[in-house]
C-alpha cells in the first residue's frame, strides 16, 4: 500500500463509478497499471465492494436516526446479531457499530414512518442485557468534504 492505492481508493470512495482509464488520467497512469492495483486491492479485501448513493427520502425512506444503546454483556457480537436479526417492516438497520463512550453500541437506521422506530425500540428493550437506548433522528445530511470542493 503507497500513496498511488490511497490516492485511488480515495478517488473510488468519492465515486465508485470511475473507469480505470479516468482514474489513471487523474493520477497519471496507465490503465493496465490501475488495473492491476485496483486487482491487489479487492483480492486483499481493502476494497469490499462498490455501492451507489442513494436518495432514500425519495424512495420512501426519508426517516433516518441514530439509536444509542447500553447493554450489560461481555458478548457484544451475540448482542449485535440479535440487533440485526430484528425484522420491522418498512425499517432497515443500515449498520450495527461498538462504540466508546457513554453508549457502548449506536446503530443508524432509515424508516418511512416513526411507527417503525417505535416497533424497533420495543424489539430492542425485549433483548436480555438491553439496559437503555436513546434516539436521535437525522435532521440533514453535510456535505462530503470533497463534495464541497467540487461545488465551490
Amino acid at each position: 500500500m503507497d500513496n498511488l492505492d490511497l490516492k485511488i481508493l480515495e478517488l473510488l470512495e468519492h465515486n465508485g463509478r470511475l473507469t480505470h482509464e479516468e482514474i489513471g488520467k487523474r493520477l497519471n497512469l496507465s490503465r493496465p497499471a490501475i488495473h492491476q492495483r485496483i486487482s491487489k486491492l479487492e483480492a486483499s479485501g481493502i476494497i469490499k465492494g462498490y455501492s451507489a448513493e442513494i436518495d432514500w427520502g425519495a424512495a420512501g425512506q426519508g426517516i433516518r436516526a441514530f439509536v444509542f444503546m447500553n447493554v450489560k454483556t461481555t458478548d457484544f457480537n451475540d448482542i449485535m446479531q440479535r440487533v440485526m436479526s430484528i425484522q420491522v417492516k418498512g425499517l432497515k438497520i443500515e449498520k450495527c457499530y461498538r462504540i466508546t463512550g457513554q453508549w457502548c453500541m449506536m446503530l443508524r437506521i432509515r424508516a418511512s414512518v416513526t411507527d417503525q422506530m417505535t416497533q424497533l425500540h420495543d424489539a430492542l428493550l425485549k433483548i436480555e442485557g438491553m439496559l437503555e437506548t436513546f434516539t436521535m433522528l437525522i435532521l440533514t445530511e453535510s456535505l462530503q468534504p470533497e463534495q464541497a470542493k467540487e461545488e465551490v
